[in-house]
């Protein structure tokens, strides 16, 4: 009898260990192909998602940068990619999730972003530092909490002209709202350019019929403004971007 008990509480036990197990695995998978709803909020917003002014969030630098833009010198026009711009585009992002790691898959620019679950801390930002940051996760129940460090500072936060600098922190609270509804609040700071945090909330329906293209920026990207080649044919400068964006 005493054996059978044994053997009993043994059963127990080691069927609470599978769902300890269990448990520390990922408790939702964001597997899939998604793409961006018009329903998200991927403006520069306050914690209550409306959006802000500049003068609300931008200090002197900040407002200094928008007010010299220039488009032709976006780094996204010379096919650069960047967070959490890549977030908000209009074309498809496949996630591929296993135990140690979710990979963020970019049909935009064909570019990928690896977010490590493995307790691993960010690199040394003296000798390692990325266009779309380093990036480690955790769950806080079934929401994945992914943090980003480390940007390069040759980015930019959005279209406005807001550089990004190498002090830009990004957070992710990536959930599902149901299971084909993908949700990703995001906080960013920059304290060289902003005054305060900047909220976005990105709201994804899964594409089960889709796949992910390919994206060759660079392949439209002949006439690079850049390039010193004014009198060659096609060639354009500058000013002839400025003026096309702007109409000035």
């Amino acid at each position: 009898m005493r054996a059978l008990a044994l053997t009993g509480m043994m059963a127990i036990a080691l069927a609470g260990a599978g769902t300890a197990q269990a448990e520390e695995a990922a408790p939702v998978d964001f597997s899939g192909l998604w793409v961006i709803s018009e329903r998200s909020a991927a403006r520069n917003n306050d914690e209550n998602f409306e959006e802000m002014e500049p003068e609300a969030y931008l200090n002197p630098a900040g407002l200094e940068a928008i007010a010299v833009l220039r488009p032709a010198y976006d780094p996204s026009a010379q096919c650069l990619p960047s967070l959490p711009r890549h977030l908000g585009f209009p074309y498809p992002m496949e996630i591929v999730q296993t135990e140690d790691r979710m990979v963020n898959l970019f049909e935009a620019d064909t570019v990928f972003r690896i977010v490590y679950l493995d307790d691993r801390d960010h690199p040394d930002p003296e000798v390692d530092t990325r266009f779309m940051g380093h990036a480690v996760g955790h769950w806080e129940g079934d929401v994945l909490v992914v943090e980003s460090a480390n940007f390069n500072g040759k980015a930019w936060l959005d279209a406005t002209g807001i550089p990004q600098s190498e002090q830009a922190t990004l957070v992710e609270r990536y959930s599902l709202l149901d299971g084909d509804t993908l949700q990703n609040i995001v906080t960013y700071e920059d304290p060289a350019y902003l005054t305060r945090s900047i909220w976005r909330r990105y709201i994804y329906n899964r594409r089960s019929d889709w796949q992910i293209s390919e994206y060759i920026c660079a392949e439209g990207n002949r006439d690079n403004a850049f390039q010193p080649r004014e009198g060659e044919p096609g060639a354009i400068e500058i000013d002839d971007v400025i003026h096309r964006a702007t109409g000035d």
